[in-house]
């Protein structure tokens, strides 16, 4: 196939496929339509031509039309007539040949363009090949340049390496020299240390020998000695408890001479003392002003009675004795009044509902002396002839579950436990079937000490409570919360985060003789409204005392002191 059947069957294809034109073809119509425009100019100037003639013989006609007859004129207008119609066949022969001549003229560009078009082509083409064959050639070098310049590397890499092996094997077997002759060097030494060794493991057996039979010598000396000290120390021990028994005796007659109110006071010592003193040294022959009230009221508050109840003793003392001299008894006085007025509403002996078993759930933070009350309740119950069982539900301190079962022995109270670690709910679960089953009075249950702020144990606690209500939606009966005067106002806290968890129904507050915040208690009555069963003022069972309103107004104000006395 010719070239110019490829460019032509090409530019067909692009003109089929997406009308595109080649550029021949845009020459050659290019050209054509020029012929075209130039033949209709050409016939216009034809037609323009032929008018001009006609109206140039018309005016001669007709200037010479004044001259001449009637049939000379019409003579005159044929002959012009026929003239005009052979010179306008004439002109249309004329710009016919023109218009021929212009197409041959076009057609001869068109072909000329196509050639010229053709030779570009083919230059272009050529230029093309050309470029190609010097690209390959550029590309060629450059791969030869490449791999030599890799070669090169190569042989650099290769030749370091060499230097480096040869290197290495310098230093190896320097190395080796060296290991060697501090190997001899150390089985030299090793030699001398083992002779060194035996020498000395001789003198050293020599020596043990001798010192083996000294110190046979001083422990009989020293066993001898110890046998005449321990007789000294359990005499001494002997005799200690005998004046320790009479001094118990003694303390325990007294406190029977002092009666409930003595015990009480005696108990209550600490925070009494501190806030007489403070009381004493405020008002040593003072007027009762607002700034004397004011004080009071700071005093108070200080020593953990709550707002409320000094806001209270300042207005009663302040309605009588305002701008008033006032003794410190006159304050006890009031301050007796106004504990007594809030705590009375709230005095409630724990007493059984008739329930059997009758559950008691004791809740509050690790310290308070919760499992101990429990035992001191459990305890109580038993002399009284009723049937306990015990739960210990701290299942999370090993300690808890055996002080519990040390309180059950005394009680004479059975004890339901569980592994270390064991779920408390499922433990509680067991204990109130078990109640059931073999018909008990009572059933108590320890609860493992939760911090207040502690989201997840207190969740425990809740489950705890649950799994009660499942057994019996009355239960638990008495949920009761313990807890530790010594924490003074956060007393106020754990007992706002348990009443919501566990439903708390009644309060024991302990450890009353061990701090100078016994005003809490106050605080917590006046706040939370919630009955009091009992107050621990000791360690011994008798020092659980069931709580009397008026007998702490008067052992806290410092007014059973005066009592006491005269007694």
């Amino acid at each position: 196939m010719s070239d110019d059947n490829k460019k032509k069957k090409k530019g067909g294809f692009f003109k089929r496929a997406f009308g595109f034109k080649s550029k021949e073809d845009k020459l050659a119509e290019a050209a054509a339509l020029k012929a075209e425009q130039q033949a209709e100019v050409d016939a216009q100037m034809a037609a323009r031509m032929a008018a001009i003639n006609a109206a140039a013989l018309k005016a001669a006609r007709v200037q010479d039309e004044a001259h001449l007859s009637e049939a000379e004129k019409a003579r005159l207008e044929e002959q012009e007539r026929k003239q005009a119609e052979i010179q306008a066949v004439e002109d249309a022969k004329a710009a016919k040949r023109l218009v021929e001549e212009k197409k041959a003229s076009a057609a001869e560009a068109t072909r000329k363009a196509e050639e010229d078009a053709a030779r570009a082509t083919a230059e272009a083409e050529e230029a093309e090949r050309l470029a190609a064959e010097q690209a390959a050639r550029e590309k060629a070098e450059a791969e030869e340049i490449a791999r030599l310049k890799l070669a090169e590397e190569k042989a650099a890499t290769q030749a370091k390496a060499d230097k480096d092996a040869v290197q290495e094997l310098a230093r190896l077997k320097a190395e080796r020299e060296q290991a060697e002759r501090e190997a001899e060097a150390r089985r030299e030494a090793e030699k001398l240390a083992a002779e060194k060794r035996a020498a000395e493991k001789v003198k050293a057996e020599r020596l043990a020998a001798e010192q083996t039979a000294r110190d046979d010598a001083k422990r009989e000396e020293l066993k001898a000695q110890l046998i005449k000290e321990q007789a000294e120390r359990e005499a001494k021990a002997s005799e200690a408890r005998k004046v320790w028994e009479a001094e118990q005796a003694e303390l325990l007659r007294s406190e029977r001479e002092q009666g409930f109110l003595g015990r009480i006071s005696h108990g209550l010592s600490k925070s009494t003392s501190a806030m007489s003193d403070n009381i004493s040294a405020l008002f040593n022959k003072r007027k009762l002003d607002a700034e004397a009230l004011e004080d009071l009221e700071d005093l108070l508050i200080a020593a953990d009675f709550g707002v409320g109840p000094a806001t209270r003793t300042a207005e009663l003392l302040a309605k009588d004795r305002f701008d008033k001299e006032v003794t410190d008894t006159e304050i006890k006085i009031a301050l007796a009044d106004v504990i007594s007025e809030t705590l009375t509403p709230l005095e409630k002996p724990l007493m059984l509902c008739g329930a059997k078993p009758e559950i008691m759930l004791f809740v509050g933070v690790n310290g308070s002396g919760k499992t101990t009350t429990l035992g001191k309740i459990a305890k109580r119950y038993t002399d009284e002839g009723k049937t306990v069982l015990l739960a210990a539900g701290d299942t999370f301190r090993a300690a808890a579950v055996e002080q519990l079962k040390v309180w059950g022995e005394r009680s004479g109270a059975p004890v339901v436990s569980a592994p270390l670690g064991a779920d408390a709910s499922g433990l509680v679960y067991d204990a109130i079937t078990r109640a059931k089953a073999e018909n008990y009075d009572i059933l108590m249950i320890d609860t493992a000490g939760r911090l207040q702020n502690r989201t997840e144990l207190m969740d425990e606690l809740a489950k705890i409570v649950r799994v009660i209500k499942k057994q019996d939606d009355t239960a638990p009966h008495h949920s009761i919360l313990v807890l530790d005067a010594t924490v003074g106002q956060n007393a106020l806290l754990q007992t706002e985060a348990f009443e919501k968890t566990a439903g708390v129904t009644g309060l024991i507050m302990t450890k009353l003789d061990g701090t100078a915040k016994g005003g809490v208690l106050v605080a917590l009555a006046d706040k939370f409204k919630l009955p009091i069963h009992a107050i621990g003022i000791g360690e011994r069972i008798e020092d659980l005392e069931s709580f009397s309103a008026p007998v702490f107004a008067a052992a806290l104000s410092g007014i059973a002191d005066s009592v006491v006395e005269e007694g």
